[in-house]
């Protein structure tokens, strides 16, 4: 893929905002950290991160699945390709790793990053579908949509190897930010906490893996 960096200006278009309600569950894998924190770390190199984190720290950002599949999907399978034999994922990414469940406190708007909707932004669907090597320019499509979209919280979108699932991705601008953004809307639910290296935890990754064409190696 050879994704190409967002126009200067806001392509004619309406975007599509839709609302992320409170009480909605999804689901996370973290490490240490809480599952309700925000990560704030400057991700300057494709190497490290996420899709859509800040290049030089302007935000922090969460990333969940719509339930576990999709949050197991987006994290340990993200970097399969998307077609070929090669599909393993190293045994060591589980390591300290674990999956919770976290409840929207707020309704919170969402930009739409699948479908139709992608057009209303002047994106390709390589936005959300290319690999960690186009990652820096993702992030220059993430400074660039929520410059022209100040309010909204997060994206939805498609997880990159199953279409049928959804993944967000939400903001947190710091407490001096114009807009709260995603800010203090997230809540782990008591006791939904489980270690990725557990039984049910390796039964949880073994399904998605399974699914994907994929095990652990």
């Amino acid at each position: 893929m050879n994704l190409a960096l967002p126009p200067d200006r806001q392509p004619a278009g309406t975007p599509v905002v839709e609302t992320l309600e409170a009480g909605t569950r999804l689901v996370r894998v973290h490490g240490d950290h809480p599952a309700d924190a925000f990560n704030p770390t400057p991700q300057p190199s494709r190497l490290r991160g996420g899709r859509f984190d800040s290049l030089d720290g302007d935000w922090a950002s969460t990333y969940l699945g719509e339930d576990g599949r999709a949050a197991v999907a987006e994290t340990l399978c993200r970097d399969l390709p998307v077609g070929g034999a090669a599909r393993l994922v190293p045994r060591s990414r589980l390591v300290g790793r674990r999956i919770s469940t976290v409840e929207v406190v707020r309704d919170l708007p969402v930009l739409v990053l699948h479908g139709a909707a992608l057009t209303q932004v002047g994106a390709p669907l390589e936005l959300t579908k290319s690999s960690a090597g186009e990652y820096l320019t993702t992030r220059a499509w993430a400074r660039a949509l929520r410059l022209w979209l100040p309010d909204v919280a997060g994206f939805r979108y498609r997880c990159r190897h199953d279409e049928d699932l959804l993944a967000h991705v939400l903001f947190d601008d710091g407490p001096d930010a114009a807009t709260p953004r995603a800010r203090g809307a997230l809540q782990v639910v008591p006791e939904s906490t489980l270690s990725l290296e557990t039984v049910a935890g390796l039964a949880l990754v073994m399904e998605v893996l399974r699914a994907h064409n994929a095990t652990l190696a």
